[in-house]
């Protein structure tokens, strides 16, 4: 059964059977309405999804042409009914000092915000990862229906939204289950974009940077400063695992630094390959399926 909280979760799905389940699990009996948005999934997304429509979970697919415009999609067509929105990732999952917040502030006699910022804990390779500055590390992921909408950028796309904006300051776990092969082809995925977008000029979307602004402004400063640094993925790996003592998470901590150091090392070489050559790089993308037997015309309905 669905909860009182006048809160709709969304969630953006492609073959994520592995992780569905349990994101799903943290969300149903909770939140008042819960989505998941499937781009046309090969595996048994969609399965897993359909086994939850007796508690609530509903079910579309639409075709996939970017993060930004799935979400763009999202938030236009889907048939919300409650005044809250969360996005949540399919990986990802609520726990109950999240929700006891969220409850406390969404249910306030007078709520000023028009959006507030969730944080994530990231668990990699089965560790809970507790060092080298990857926390608070949060983006706006809860708004007001009606009053939000994301930038275009190819990936790290962004809430926008005009209004107070809040805090959560319990995390959501962040756990992907899938194997470390494919966030290797993710992340290969996520450096073309990235080399795109950096080289159309489109660095931190419609985020404004400011050191002394909130959390995503930083970001968008220190973005914009790291891209300007000479040696800057040996410089990300040495603040992420010793000046942030990422060592102190032991082998696990070493991984992440060095894989994600790894992934902004990969953006330099295909943004120098794409000045030397003018190819620009291939985005790989996974075959899609066809739509789901159980979803007829799969049209988003009140």
């Amino acid at each position: 059964m669905a909860g009182d909280l006048p809160l709709t979760v969304v969630i953006l799905c492609f073959n994520e059977e592995l992780n569905l389940a349990a994101a799903l699990d943290s969300v149903v009996g909770w939140a008042r309405e819960v989505f998941v948005v499937d781009s046309y999934s090969t595996d048994r997304t969609v399965d897993v999804a359909l086994a939850r429509q007796d508690d609530g979970v509903r079910v579309v697919q639409h075709a996939f042409e970017s993060y930004s415009e799935q979400w763009s999609w999202a938030v236009e067509n889907l048939p919300v009914r409650t005044d809250w929105v969360l996005k949540l990732d399919a990986d990802e999952r609520t726990t109950p000092a999240f929700q006891n917040e969220v409850e406390a502030r969404l249910l306030a006699a007078e709520v000023p915000e028009v959006a507030f910022v969730v944080h994530w804990r990231l668990v990699f390779l089965g560790k809970h990862l507790r060092w080298g500055g990857l926390y608070p590390n949060g983006a706006i992921r809860i708004w007001r229906h009606g009053q939000a909408h994301f930038d275009d950028r190819g990936v790290n796309e962004h809430v926008i939204v005009d209004g107070a904006v809040g805090e959560i300051r319990h995390p959501v776990d962040h756990e992907d289950r899938k194997d470390l092969g494919q966030w290797l082809e993710r992340h290969n995925r996520y450096s073309a974009l990235e080399t795109r977008a950096l080289e159309a000029g489109n660095v931190t979307g419609q985020v404004t940077p400011l050191f002394f602004g909130s959390g995503e402004e930083r970001r968008a400063w220190l973005r914009r400063v790291y891209y300007n640094v000479p040696g800057r993925a040996l410089w990300y790996f040495l603040y992420r695992y010793v000046v942030r003592l990422g060592f102190l998470d032991g082998r696990a901590g070493f991984r992440f630094a060095f894989l994600h150091a790894s992934y902004f090392y990969w953006i330099d070489l295909k943004r120098d390959e794409l000045r030397r050559t003018g190819a620009v790089p291939e985005v790989i993308w996974p075959a899609r399926g066809a739509p789901h037997p159980g979803l007829a015309g799969s049209k988003p309905r009140r």
